[in-house]
């Protein structure tokens, strides 16, 4: 069973995302971050898109969690590789 790593600071919540599962890959996942005074916002660690760059007006918790649950359910992109 592989283990998983502690979550970078400011991650409150974490969606597998479809390639992730494929893969057995914990690692590919949407986050949601909680930055303080600048609000919440959310990232997947694939195709790098952020919760930004969607249609959404308001960055509640609730319509993050929305964008992060559907963008992890369909998201197949993988990690672009760390040069050796």
């Amino acid at each position: 069973m592989e283990r998983q790593t502690a979550w970078p600071k400011g991650v409150i919540s974490r969606y597998l995302t479809d390639a992730g599962k494929a893969l057995a890959d914990p690692s590919m996942t949407v986050d949601i971050i909680d930055r303080g005074d600048d609000g919440i916002d959310g990232r997947c660690n694939g195709c790098e898109e952020t919760f930004e760059d969607g249609p959404y007006i308001t960055n509640d918790l609730r319509t993050v969690r929305h964008w992060a649950q559907e963008h992890a359910e369909k998201c197949r992109a993988m990690p672009r590789p760390n040069a050796a």
